[in-house]
C-alpha cells in the first residue's frame, strides 16, 4: 500500500542526452574535391603583384597607411607604369590625409571645449559672487576666468606652432632626402638613390619632389643598361622563367626528382626568387607527406621562401600544413593566417585554418573562418557541417542550426550531419524530429553504434519501447559488450515486465564495466522484481558502495528493510538518502511508511503531507496520507484526504473502503452507506467489497 516508486535511468529528456552525447566528433573530413590535398597551385609574377595589392588595400582598410605606402612604392619601383599601384598609392596618401586632418580637428575640438568649459566656469563664478553682493570675490572670478583663458589660448598658439615646427621639420627631412638622393642618382649609385627616395616618400608620402626622384631613378636606372646587359638580363630572366615552367610542370606529373632539381637551378640564376623555394619544398611535401624526413627538408624550403617573399601564400599554407601534421598547433596558426592575410579570397586557406582554431577552441574564430569559406565558395565540401559544429561550441545555436540544414542539403547522405541536427532537435524538445534524424544516420551509416543508441534513447523518450529495443540491439551487434547499450536493454526489459531478461542484462552490463553502480542498482531492481530479495539488497548495497552521493540505492534499501521489519534500519537508510536528496518526495513518502510503523504518527504525517504538497496529483501520496491521519486518530482530515484520492482516482477502491469503515466507525452510518453504493457503482469487482457490506450491515 504503502509500496516505493521506482525512478529508472532514462525516464526524461536529461538523461537522453546525456546517453545521446558521446565522444567527439569533427573535422575528420579531408577535402573532397578532386586533388584538393595534393593540387599543385603557381604563383607567378601576376598573383605575386596582385596578392601585394591586396594586402596593401588590407593596411589602407586597417589605417596602417605607412606599410601600405611602401608597398605600392616597391611595385612602381618594378614598373613604373603600374596605373593600378599608382591609383592604390594615391588613395593612401589620400586617406593618410584624411585621417591626420580628422586628428587635428579633434584636437582643436578637445581645446574649444575646455574654453567653453572655462568660460561657463568663470561666469557660473561671478554670477554667485554677485548674487552675494560681493564685488571683490566676483572681481578674482573674472581674474581667475582671464587667466584660464590666457593660458588656453596659449597652449593652442602652443601646439599649433609645435605642428608648424613638425611639419618644418618634415619638409626640411624630405629635402635632404631628396637632395642626398639627386647626389647619388648623379654618381649613378642607383640602389642608395632608390633607399632613399623610398625614406623620403616614408616621411611625406604625397612629397612631389620624392616621388620624381623615385621614377627618375627608375628612369636612369633603364637608360644606364648596356645593350649586353640588358641582353644578359632578359636572357637570365628567361632562363629563370622557363625552369620554373620545367620545375611547376615536373610537381603537376609527380615526378618529384626533376621538380627538385629545375627548382634548385632556378635557385642558382636568382636565390631571391621565392617561387623557386616553394616548388623544393613541394617536391619534397607532396611526394610523401607523411614522412618525417620529408617534411624537414619541405619546411626548410618553404622558410626559405617565406623570408624572400613574406606574401608568399602558398608556402605559408604549406608550413601550416607541416605544423598540423606534428601536432604545432600555434604554429600551424600563425601560417594559416598569414596565408589567407596574403590571399584571402582562397577559401581552402580559411578551411584549414577554421580547422585549427576549432582543435586549438577558439570556437568563436573558427566558426567566422568557416563562415568566410561559405561566402567565398558555399558548396566548400564539409564546410557547412564544420560551421554547423564551431556554431555549436561557440553557443551560436541558431547558427548551428541553419549550417546542419544546409550540410544536410548539399550532402543528403552525410549521416554525421543528421546526427548532429537530430541531437538539437531533441535537446529543443521535438522527439519526433529526432527520431527522424536519428533514424536517417543510423541507416546511412549503420556501423556506428552511437547512432543506433541515440535512436533508441530518443525512442525511449517517446514511449515507444519496442522501437527502442531493437535500436539498442542493433547497437549491440555493432558493439558488442557495451556496456550502457546492455544496462539500457536491461531497463526497457524492466518496463515491460520481463524481470528475467533484465537481470540477464544488468549482469552482463556488469561483466562489460563493473564501475558503474548504476547497473547494479538495476540488477536490484530485477532480482527485486523475481523475488530475489536478498540478491537485491545486495546489488543496492554495492551500487552504494560505489557511490556515496547516490541516493536511490539507499531508498530501496530502506523499503525493503521496512517491508521484512527492520524499521529501524530503514529509517537509517532513509535518512541517508534524505541527506543526499532533502527535496525527494519519494524519500518523504517512505519516512513517512516507516515512522507509521515505527508508531510516530507526528513525523509520518509531517512527511506525508510534504510528499502530497510536492507532487498533488500523486493518488498513492494522499492514500498514504489518509492511512496515516486514520492511525493518529485526526478522523475528519482522514476523510477530506480519502475524498481526494476518490477525486484523483475513482477507480481506487480500497479508498471508498476505508473512508466508509471510518465513517461507520465515527457513527455515520448514512454517510458509510452512500459511499457503499459509490464503490459498487465505480470498482463493482473490488476485492473486498463483500467484507465491506457485512461490515456495514
Amino acid at each position: 500500500m504503502y509500496g516505493k516508486r521506482r525512478t529508472l535511468m532514462i525516464g526524461g529528456l536529461a538523461a537522453l542526452l546525456l546517453l545521446v552525447a558521446g565522444g567527439g566528433l569533427f573535422l575528420g573530413i579531408r577535402s573532397a574535391r578532386k586533388n584538393r590535398g595534393t593540387e599543385v597551385v603557381t604563383t607567378p609574377q601576376n598573383d605575386k603583384r596582385d596578392n601585394v595589392l591586396s594586402l596593401a588595400k588590407s593596411y589602407i582598410d586597417q589605417g596602417e597607411f605607412d606599410r601600405a605606402l611602401d608597398l605600392l612604392n616597391g611595385l612602381l619601383i618594378e614598373n613604373a607604369e603600374d596605373e593600378q599601384a599608382r591609383e592604390l598609392l594615391e588613395q593612401a596618401v589620400e586617406a593618410k590625409k584624411n585621417a591626420e586632418a580628422a586628428q587635428e580637428a579633434a584636437n582643436r575640438a578637445e581645446l574649444e571645449e575646455l574654453k567653453r568649459q572655462n568660460e561657463q566656469l568663470a561666469e557660473s563664478l561671478l554670477e554667485a559672487s554677485r548674487n552675494q553682493g560681493n564685488r571683490a570675490e566676483a572681481e578674482t572670478a573674472r581674474l581667475r576666468a582671464e587667466e584660464e583663458r590666457r593660458r588656453l589660448e596659449e597652449e593652442r598658439l602652443r601646439r599649433e606652432e609645435e605642428q608648424r615646427r613638425q611639419e618644418e621639420a618634415k619638409r626640411q627631412e624630405v629635402a635632404r632626402l631628396v637632395q642626398q638622393g639627386r647626389q647619388e642618382l648623379r654618381a649613378e649609385k642607383f640602389d642608395s638613390a632608390q633607399e632613399l627616395a623610398l625614406a623620403a616618400l616614408r616621411v611625406s608620402p604625397d612629397s612631389q619632389d620624392a616621388q620624381k626622384l623615385r621614377d627618375d631613378v627608375l628612369q636612369a636606372r633603364r637608360e644606364a643598361e648596356s645593350a649586353a646587359e640588358k641582353k644578359a638580363r632578359e636572357e637570365r630572366a628567361a632562363r629563370l622563367a622557363g625552369l620554373l615552367s620545367q620545375a611547376q610542370s615536373a610537381l603537376e606529373q609527380k615526378n618529384w626528382g626533376l621538380a627538385r632539381d629545375k627548382a634548385r637551378e632556378a635557385q642558382a640564376v636568382d636565390a631571391s626568387e621565392s617561387e623557386a623555394w616553394r616548388i623544393e619544398g613541394d617536391s619534397w611535401y607532396l611526394a610523401n607527406p607523411d614522412d618525417s624526413g620529408a617534411r624537414d627538408q619541405a619546411e626548410r624550403a618553404y622558410r626559405t621562401a617565406v623570408n624572400k617573399n613574406p606574401q608568399d601564400a602558398q608556402s605559408h599554407f604549406r608550413l601550416g600544413q607541416i605544423s598540423v601534421k606534428e601536432n604545432r598547433l600555434s604554429d600551424a596558426l600563425t601560417h594559416f593566417g598569414a596565408a589567407t592575410t596574403a590571399a584571402p579570397n582562397e577559401a581552402e586557406f580559411w578551411f584549414e585554418l577554421g580547422k585549427v582554431q576549432y582543435r586549438s577552441r577558439r570556437y568563436e574564430e573558427a566558426q567566422k573562418s568557416f563562415g568566410r569559406v561559405a561566402s567565398l565558395e558555399p558548396t566548400y565540401p564539409g564546410n557547412a557541417f564544420n560551421l554547423g559544429l564551431s556554431s555549436l561550441k561557440a553557443n551560436r545555436r541558431e547558427d548551428a542550426r541553419s549550417a546542419f540544414q544546409n550540410s544536410i542539403q548539399l550532402r543528403p547522405n552525410h549521416a554525421a550531419s543528421h546526427f548532429e541536427l537530430a541531437k538539437m532537435e531533441l535537446a529543443s524538445g521535438n522527439s519526433s524530429a529526432a527520431v527522424d534524424g536519428f533514424t536517417m544516420a543510423a541507416n546511412l551509416a549503420p556501423d556506428k553504434a552511437r547512432y543506433w543508441r541515440s535512436l533508441g534513447a530518443a525512442q525511449f523518450g517517446q514511449g515507444n519501447l519496442r522501437g527502442a529495443q531493437t535500436s539498442y540491439e542493433r547497437a549491440l551487434e555493432v558493439e558488442a559488450g557495451h556496456g550502457d547499450t546492455l544496462h539500457n536493454l536491461a531497463i526497457i526489459a524492466l518496463y515491460t515486465n520481463d524481470a528475467s531478461k533484465a537481470f540477464e542484462r544488468a549482469l552482463a552490463a556488469i561483466k562489460a564495466d563493473s564501475s558503474q553502480p548504476t547497473y547494479y542498482y538495476t540488477l536490484g531492481e530485477a532480482a527485486e522484481d523475481l523475488g530475489m530479495t536478498d540478491q537485491a539488497a545486495e546489488a543496492y548495497q554495492t551500487a552504494a558502495n560505489k557511490d556515496a552521493n547516490y541516493a536511490k540505492p539507499r531508498i530501496n534499501l530502506g523499503v525493503l528493510a521496512d517491508e521484512r521489519g527492520d524499521y529501524e534500519k530503514a529509517l537509517e537508510y532513509l535518512l541517508a538518502a534524505l541527506r543526499l536528496e532533502p527535496q525527494s518526495s519519494v524519500v518523504w513518502n517512505n519516512l513517512g511508511k516507516t515512522y507509521l510503523h515505527l508508531e510516530d504518527e507526528t513525523n509520518s504525517i509531517a512527511f506525508f503531507e510534504k510528499a502530497v504538497g510536492a507532487e498533488p496529483q500523486n493518488a498513492d501520496f494522499r492514500m498514504n496520507l489518509a492511512l496515516a491521519l486514520t492511525e493518529a486518530g485526526e478522523n475528519a482530515q482522514a476523510e477530506e484526504a480519502y475524498r481526494a484520492v476518490i477525486a484523483l482516482d475513482s477507480g481506487r477502491g480500497e479508498a471508498y473502503d476505508q473512508l466508509a469503515r471510518l465513517l461507520f466507525a465515527a457513527g455515520d452510518g448514512e454517510g458509510a452507506g452512500a459511499v457503499l453504493e459509490e464503490l459498487e457503482n465505480a470498482v463493482p469487482n473490488y476485492p473486498g467489497l463483500s467484507a465491506l457490506r457485512a461490515f456495514i450491515n
